[in-house]
């Protein structure tokens, strides 16, 4: 889960940034991890965050139509933006309960 919040919050962090072609590194630490990655916008509904975690892995994640997939430390992740804002503000997983 941890991997799935420190995505969430590069995605939320990157999407209060102006609407530039290529940002400069950006970076932060969450619970000993640093995480150092750039935001490039494709277009204005598609943008590409790709980075480094360390220690850790690589990860690259694109972010469009609502939408957020790619890889962090060779695992594949898909999202919806809202999940990650959602997880932004409160800082916890949202968890959904099928109920009969």
């Amino acid at each position: 889960m941890t991997k799935f919040r420190f995505a969430t919050a590069l995605l939320a962090l990157s999407l209060t940034a102006p609407a530039i072609a290529k940002e400069a590194p950006s970076s932060f630490t969450h619970q000993g991890v640093t995480y150092k990655y750039t935001v490039t916008n494709i277009s204005d509904t598609r943008r590409v965050i790709e980075g480094v975690a360390t220690p850790g892995n690589t990860f690259r994640l694109v972010v469009s139509g609502g939408r957020v997939y790619g890889t962090s430390n060779g695992v594949p992740v898909s999202f919806s933006v809202e999940e990650a804002r959602g997880m932004a503000n409160t800082g916890a997983p949202s968890v959904k309960v099928a109920v009969r």
